[in-house]
């Protein structure tokens, strides 16, 4: 059985990044209508979807028969209005990530999966990363003993040459963190599936580049509720320098993530590498969605879980304030 699918939004991460991951899987979604309330963005998208009937409003794609869900793909502020109308129009709803652009939308959003019957997830790929799935095996089997420090560093360059930082709803945001909170979350989602919930941390932001954004830099330090402590470095104008590491370290051993290699590192054992597939989760965040859809199973990504992310990230922003008046006592 097919779900009948729109597309709300039609800019780069609809069109770059759900759109392969949707055609790999034809014999589950068939896109039946897309929307975009720029007519050449949405006549294009459609072109890449054989013509299928484009609408300027979404409203309109709302209304069609032939529509039995959404994937909403539009700017973070717009999540909570656009998934509601979904709902209330008894459609299943997978919107992107972050959740929502400020915390009393994001708790209004967990509240709708106890008002409505529908299947409802958040796209949050990173959570269908066969990598960070990996990971998980490689903790949980004791391989490198018992976890106890975590280090993420994130260090790239986006400038005008990226595609994402002409975006003008990115630069211009409506909600705390830009690129920081934007693309930051999706680290803050694995630690989370890993180790839990955090207890306690600080942060300290910085802003280097203004033509992206209010903020572009972050080093966050913490401590999740297990005892497991870590920092996470995320860096949006490091001229010359592009790495993204996962690296833990166990009582036993250490494991570490980059690009699709895992590599797991134990004293007098030497190295165990496996690279894992290129796709980074965005066909299994779709497979989710339709178990959710067809099977009424619980999707991986629910809204609760990426409500706790964005609170985590907003918990961050808000405790480098603290950087201003705390002295070390040398």
């Amino acid at each position: 059985m097919k779900v009948r699918l729109g597309i709300i939004g039609t800019g780069i991460a609809a069109r770059e990044l759900h759109l392969p991951a949707l055609q790999n899987i034809r014999d589950k979604f068939e896109i039946t209508c897309v929307c975009n309330h720029t007519e050449k963005k949405a006549k294009d998208f459609s072109a890449l979807v054989a013509g299928v009937p484009y609408v300027l409003d979404y409203h309109e794609l709302l209304a069609r028969k032939d529509v039995d869900a959404v994937d909403i793909v539009l700017p973070i502020h717009l999540n909570c209005r656009v998934t509601e109308d979904a709902l209330e129009s008894g459609k299943h709803v997978i919107v992107e990530k972050p959740i929502a652009s400020n915390l009393k939308d994001a708790d209004r959003m967990v509240g709708f999966t106890r008002k409505y019957s529908l299947a409802m997830m958040v796209a949050e790929n990173y959570r269908y990363n066969p990598v960070f799935k990996k990971v998980r095996e490689v903790i949980e089997s004791g391989t490198i003993g018992e976890a106890y420090s975590v280090f993420w560093d994130h260090f790239t360059v986006t400038d005008s040459s990226n595609k994402f930082a002409q975006t003008a709803w990115r630069i211009n945001h409506q909600y705390p963190g830009g690129f920081v909170m934007d693309a930051g979350i999706h680290n803050i989602a694995v630690l989370r599936d890993l180790f839990g919930e955090f207890k306690s941390g600080i942060a300290h932001t910085r802003n280097i580049n203004p033509a992206i954004g209010k903020m572009d830099s972050m080093s966050f330090e913490f401590i999740f509720e297990n005892g497991v402590s870590g920092v996470f470095n995320t860096f949006f104008s490091a001229k010359g320098l592009n790495v993204n590491t996962l690296k833990i370290l166990g009582t036993n051993g250490s494991v570490v993530a980059e690009g699709n290699k895992v590599s797991v590192l134990r004293e007098n054992f030497g190295e165990v590498s496996e690279s894992n597939p290129a796709d980074r989760g965005y066909q299994g965040q779709f497979e989710d969605f339709y178990e959710a859809i067809i099977n009424h199973k619980v999707p991986v990504s629910t809204f609760d879980k990426a409500y706790k992310d964005f609170k985590v990230m907003v918990s961050a922003f808000d405790s480098a304030d603290k950087w201003s008046t705390s002295q070390l006592s040398l």
